[in-house]
């Protein structure tokens, strides 16, 4: 066989395109001993194919293994049909335990809400509440405040609106389909 052949043969084995007849002579190849150096990394791979190909096993191991599966399965039978009534059972009340064991500590639970009145005295409360609106309204003044001051500021600044809005209109922004008429 030659080196063309031989790379071909190759290059179909890594595709998985080969035939059982052509993996054949790839093996038969590569036991000769004449392998070109290219193709030397290749040797392990198909001689232990070969030679796990020639395994077989042993004498009375079919018996043995009949012998053992028979063995077992009557065992198995006989232990499930036995102990399955008891199984039934321990399954029962294991479940119920676990059902019981859910339920107390459901009922040991604080179901307390979260939101709680903590104040005993109403007027305490009414002072709490009346203090944190005061807070709230203080710091709504300030913002409103200072953002009046910006508004001003920027009204004192003397911008000419209508330039800034002439430079939109001499670079108009192009749209894909839209047109505007004027």
């Amino acid at each position: 066989m030659n080196s063309e052949q031989i790379h071909s043969l190759v290059e179909k084995y890594w595709n998985c395109e080969t035939s059982v007849q052509e993996e054949k002579e790839l093996q038969a190849f590569f036991s000769e001993g004449n392998v070109p150096g290219e193709l030397r990394q290749y040797i392990p791979l198909f001689s232990y194919i070969r030679d796990e190909q020639s395994v077989t096993l042993s004498d009375g191991f079919s018996e043995r293994l009949q012998n053992a599966l028979e063995a077992e399965g009557k065992e198995r039978y006989i232990t499930i049909r036995i102990f399955r009534p008891l199984l039934r059972i321990a399954v029962s009340v294991l479940l119920v335990i676990g059902v019981g064991i859910s339920f107390y500590f459901i009922s040991k639970q604080d179901n307390r809400p979260h939101f709680v009145e903590t104040f005993e005295d109403p007027n305490a409360a009414m002072q709490q509440a009346t203090f944190a609106l005061e807070k709230l309204s203080h710091a709504l003044r300030k913002s409103e405040t200072a953002s009046v001051e910006t508004i001003q500021f920027i009204d004192d600044l003397d911008i000419d609106w209508v330039a800034i809005d002439s430079l939109n209109r001499i670079n108009p922004v192009e749209t894909d389909s839209v047109k505007t008429e004027r």
